[in-house]
């Protein structure tokens, strides 16, 4: 069975906006997932945010650019009623984070990767930055077989 992913706002910065020493990481996950290695997903909210962040760092231009190739490797899950619900009623700090976490839980996507583990403590799916997350003896049995 393929890993499901589920990629947090700070990787797609880090790829976009070229962040150190956080970009050779989150780049090679997403170039995986782009591969099919495993399965990405992320939120409308994160797609929303993400275009709001580069827009004001860049353009509108390359914001436009980078959610359309965005769309073409991740699955966007729609976030409702349900997971604003469930994050609220959490013991999670952040409201958005909440809103993330419950958005993977209830699409069975076992994998959030983030460097932003802090706020994802003590639940239910692997909370993992992308370079634990590619050092999982596991993972990486999974990319040399596919080499």
């Amino acid at each position: 069975m393929i890993e499901k992913l589920f990629i947090d706002t700070d990787i797609i910065l880090d790829i976009v906006l070229k962040r150190e020493p956080f970009y050779p990481n989150s780049q090679k996950v997403l170039s995986l997932i782009e591969r099919n290695y495993f399965s990405g997903f992320t939120s409308s909210l994160i797609i929303a945010n993400c275009y709001y962040i580069i827009n004001s760092n860049r353009d509108e231009k390359t914001a436009l650019k980078t959610i359309s190739k965005l769309r073409s490797i991740l699955n966007v899950l729609p976030f409702t009623d349900k997971e604003i619900g469930e994050s609220l009623n959490s013991n999670i700090k952040d409201f958005e984070d909440g809103v993330q976490y419950f958005i993977a839980l209830n699409n069975s996507i076992n994998n959030l990767i983030t460097r932003n583990i802090s706020d994802y403590r003590d639940l239910d799916i692997n909370v993992l930055t992308p370079k634990d997350f590619l050092n999982l003896e596991k993972i990486k049995r999974i990319i040399e077989s596919k080499s």
